[in-house]
């Protein structure tokens, strides 16, 4: 056992053992005094405590500095994003956002913003050719009134003149036949401008119906079938949603267009193909014509786009409006001077 004792030295600690022989008799106890100093203890401790402090406070110092340059790189990233965004507008020219070595959550919301970027750039085209065909419509629709209403009474008054001519020479008659006959001409011919301009700008609601394409297309080609067209189809028939005669109209267009593109020296090679899968209906129109040369190939189904010296050029924009409005697209590949090939999907 161990007891603590007090002398004029100071406080000592002493054990005390009991001896034994081998009977376990007690013969002698031995006594072991000694001074309790917790002196260099106590130093130890304040040493390993003054590091342990150290140690912390240079690690706190190290997280406040590197918190310092992430929060700096981080709001230079969210400012760059917010100055951005602050600037995109529908109708400006936007900019992308391109950053080095951001976060992951950071490069994920400027992932987002340059897609949000392309389709406002998208919306932004189509809002202004939407707005363009607009202005054509009423263009045209202004233009059809204003020529049409003096075109009827300039034909009967021409009319009316040519038959109250009696009393003249058969020259002289003869002469003025000829002179009213070519403005009965002129007047048809504005006439015709006239109702081209009042097609493009009232093309009827489409009315969408189950119908066969195969069927409606055939009645489009027969029109023209001593021009040696090739018509092939995947199936007999192919059903879906169409307004018949509005496709009849495009048909009739295309094919119209592919027969006036082939230069009378050459034997014409029209073909009209129709094919089919399970979600959508495909229509092909090539021919062997001039084709389109490649600074016009952005304008080709523009309104007023038109390479030919009669006709305003309202065709194929008419073809797209009423492909549009079937939910279907159009698309064309050609090469000048051997021929164009239109291609059309409507879905099922």
């Amino acid at each position: 056992f161990t007891s603590e004792n007090y002398t004029d030295v100071g406080k000592f600690q002493a054990s005390y053992s009991v001896l034994k022989d081998d009977l376990g008799n007690k013969y002698a106890i031995l006594f072991f005094p000694y001074f309790q100093d917790v002196s260099f203890a106590e130093s130890e401790l304040n040493v390993f405590l003054s590091t342990l402090y150290q140690i912390y406070f240079i690690m706190l110092v190290v997280a406040i500095v590197l918190a310092y340059f992430m929060s700096r790189f981080v709001t230079r990233s969210i400012e760059t994003i917010r100055l951005k965004i602050g600037q995109t507008g529908l109708l400006k020219k936007n900019e992308k956002i391109y950053l080095k070595n951001a976060t992951k959550e950071i490069d994920s919301l400027v992932n987002s913003y340059n897609k949000m970027i392309d389709d406002l750039e998208d919306s932004a085209k189509r809002l202004a050719k939407t707005e363009r065909e607009q202005a054509w419509q009423e263009m045209a629709k202004q233009v059809a009134h204003e020529i049409k209403n003096p075109l009827t009474p300039m034909r009967l008054t021409v009319q009316s003149f040519q038959k109250n001519s009696g009393i003249i020479s058969n020259e002289k008659k003869n002469k003025i036949n000829d002179f009213c006959n070519t403005l009965i001409e002129q007047i048809d011919t504005m006439s015709k401008v006239a109702t081209s301009f009042s097609d493009f700008a009232t093309l009827p609601k489409t009315q969408l119906e189950k119908n066969d394409i195969v069927d409606a297309t055939k009645k489009a080609v027969e029109i023209f079938e001593q021009n040696n067209i090739t018509f092939e189809t995947s199936s007999d028939k192919i059903f879906l949603k169409l307004d018949r005669a509005q496709w009849i109209r495009v048909m009739t267009n295309l094919i119209k267009n592919s027969i006036q593109a082939i230069p009378y020296d050459r034997e014409p090679e029209i073909l009209v193909k129709i094919s089919e899968n399970s979600k959508n209906v495909k229509i092909l129109v090539s021919d062997n014509g001039f084709g389109v040369s490649k600074s016009n190939r952005d304008k080709i189904f523009e309104p007023k786009f038109t390479t030919k010296s009669k006709g305003m050029g309202l065709g194929l924009g008419i073809v797209k409006n009423i492909i549009n409005s079937h939910r279907g697209k159009i698309s064309y590949k050609s090469k000048n001077k051997k021929g164009t090939e239109f291609t059309i999907t409507l879905p099922k």
